[in-house]
């Protein structure tokens, strides 16, 4: 019915005059939105013309003039987008979760409706089945006389198993109770399944690809063809106990680009992407990323991407935890997150903004291959720098390119190691010395030291360096900390590496020659991986508590766990003047440490604490 009744809108010109229904039909349309103020913004309408597409409003002279001289955009006999089917217009209220939907999918009017104008109606294509199907939850209400729609009912269960981690059972179990206390007219699921079934056409996408169960390589792209991994000849494939072959692992993709249009599309979210540009910046105080000498680098060095204040920086980090926890079974899983800097610094750290990017599966921890499993990503962030992704901006009413860039990575030590390349056990662990490290071997205590390897960062003149007891005896040090490394440097060192997905076999041959790097880090297929000031950052959180973890052990002369141990006081005292600390009586008898606390004072601590 629609199609006949509105069919002047596609009948725009008698030769080159506009046809009186023409001029009729576009005089009902801004009457129409005019009875629909929740669907503008202020005194402006969105333009439904090609050129506008329903992503931008303006007055409604301005809507007329684009009419007149472009038309409609192809297809549009339902007024979606400015409220028709959703408000009667004698009872008009906001309805936010209709304006989610249209910010999500509605400014895209071309790609969601049948692009062939013709008399002939047919079915909507998926995308537009899931885009009315959505905007039909969010004006049809929960049950007869309700406030909550379908979709805010659906949304807000979803939000609740989120914020709680509540077990799928569990939702069950209150949708049904709910299903129950509502009149029986309700349209509630009985289960958590049918809520997500509402929710269908605002999700995100994912991947899952197949992986070797020994972590070496991707069946994706060139090799998603193949049944066993071509590096270690390993299946593909398992069977179950029914004989159903599932694959041996998984990787799960969430690509990134999705989501951060999505940001732009969110209009409480739109415009504190750009706060990093226009909030004014406290002198010499580190309140935000952009505050920090990498991000202005990066602004110097690459002004073309620092010119468009919407281009994305993202960090990127990563660690294992077990899901099962301390006392399931021993599976390890490694999350790798992306976090945009570009949000104020209450909005930034956010759980809410904190994008799940890749989830590696375990049961052990990958090490080395950890850059096999990142391959999709690096592939997506060389896109988003390279080319971008066009975006809609609702807080101006534009598109534009989206480009984005991963400043740095944050990681505890061991996983520092395995995004970096650098090898953090033995000798040549320090990243800052590295070939040039000064630490040594315990005799006693089998383990490298790096005891009095700091003195050297000191200012030639510090009165440090000449104390020959305090740090290791007899020793003044007059030498001064190595170089640092610029990244085109490194690169110079490690261009000719093998890379993780070279193959187990060309990562030995390096590993053998003892150069300090294990491999080449996959981050250096990023164009501007070599010119970032800081490339990786060290977790505090966990140095801090491995720290006090060994001070309190010590102090606490905690069995098994303390640091002040028979051997510790054998190599002091080849290495340190404390003559009242070293074994007495045959090297038998430890006397007591200054630091260490009587039974009384433990237990004041402990209440302390």
């Amino acid at each position: 019915m629609k199609r006949r009744e509105r069919s002047w809108m596609y009948d725009r010109l008698d030769r080159r005059n506009l046809k009186p229904d023409f001029l009729k039909g576009v005089g009902e349309f801004i009457e129409f939105c005019k009875e629909h103020p929740t669907c503008n913004d202020g005194d402006k309408i969105r333009c439904p013309c090609p050129l506008c597409d329903n992503r931008r409003f303006h007055d409604t002279e301005t809507v007329r003039v684009h009419l007149y001289k472009k038309g409609f955009v192809r297809n549009y006999y339902q007024w979606i987008c400015q409220g028709e089917s959703l408000v009667e217009s004698s009872r008009v209220q906001p309805n936010p979760y209709r304006d989610m939907v249209i910010d999500a999918l509605g400014n895209n009017q071309e790609h969601l409706l049948n692009e062939e104008s013709n008399s002939v109606e047919e079915e909507p294509n998926d995308e537009a089945k899931k885009f009315i199907d959505l905007l039909k939850a969010a004006g049809d209400p929960l049950c007869e006389g309700s406030k909550l729609s379908v979709l805010e009912m659906a949304s807000r269960i979803a939000s609740l198993k989120c914020e709680f981690n509540l077990q799928h059972r569990c939702v069950d179990g209150f949708a049904s109770l709910f299903n129950d206390a509502i009149p029986y007219n309700n349209q509630i699921g009985r289960t958590f399944n049918s809520t997500k079934k509402v929710l269908e056409g605002l999700e995100l996408p994912h991947e899952r690809i197949h992986t070797c169960p020994k972590g070496c390589l991707l069946f994706w792209k060139g090799d998603a063809h193949l049944d066993k991994c071509r590096v270690c000849g390993s299946d593909r494939y398992k069977k179950t106990k029914k004989g159903k072959l599932i694959p041996a692992k998984v990787l799960i993709y969430f690509p990134i680009t999705p989501r951060l249009q999505r940001l732009y599309a969110t209009k409480n979210i739109s415009e504190d992407m750009t706060w990093h540009a226009k909030n004014p910046r406290v002198q010499n105080t580190v309140a935000h990323p952009s505050d920090s000498e990498a991000w202005k680098h990066l602004d110097t060095t690459f002004p073309n991407f620092a010119s468009e204040p919407r281009n994305v920086r993202l960090g990127l980090c990563t660690d294992g935890f077990s899901p099962h926890g301390k006392f399931g079974s021993q599976y390890s899983c490694w999350p790798v997150i992306l976090t945009p800097y570009n949000l104020p610094p209450s909005m930034c750290m956010k759980r809410l903004f904190m994008f799940l990017s890749l989830l590696v599966p375990g049961p052990k921890n990958p090490k080395g291959n950890l850059d096999v499993y990142m391959q999709p990503l690096i592939e997506e962030l060389k896109q988003l720098w390279e080319v971008g992704a066009m975006t809609y901006d609702i807080s101006s009413k534009q598109n534009f390119n989206l480009r984005a860039t991963d400043l740095w990575t944050i990681s505890d030590f061991p996983a520092y190691g395995m995004l970096s390349g650098w090898s953090t056990a033995g000798k040549k662990a320090c990243p800052y010395c590295m070939d040039k490290s000064k630490s040594f071997w315990l005799e006693h205590g089998g383990k490298v030291s790096w005891f009095d390897c700091h003195r050297q960062f000191l200012p030639h003149d510090h009165p440090f360096r000449k104390n020959e007891t305090a740090f290791c005896k007899n020793k003044v040090e007059h030498g001064m900390g190595p170089h640092i490394i610029c990244g085109e440097e490194l690169w110079q060192c490690v261009k000719d590496f093998p890379k993780a997905t070279d193959g187990p076999e060309a990562l030995k041959k390096l590993k053998s020659a003892k150069k300090g790097w294990f491999k080449q880090s996959i981050l250096w297929e990023l164009p501007y991986w070599k010119d970032l000031l800081i490339r990786h950052n060290l977790d505090v959180m966990h140095i801090e508590k491995n720290f006090f973890d060994q001070l309190i052990n010590t102090v606490m002369d905690v069995k098994g766990s303390t640091s002040d141990t028979t051997n510790a006081r054998k190599d002091m005292a080849k290495y340190c003047k404390r003559r009242q600390l070293e074994l007495e009586n045959g090297n038998q008898t430890m006397p007591k440490a200054p630091f260490a606390l009587d039974k009384a004072q433990k237990k004041v601590l402990c209440e302390w604490v």
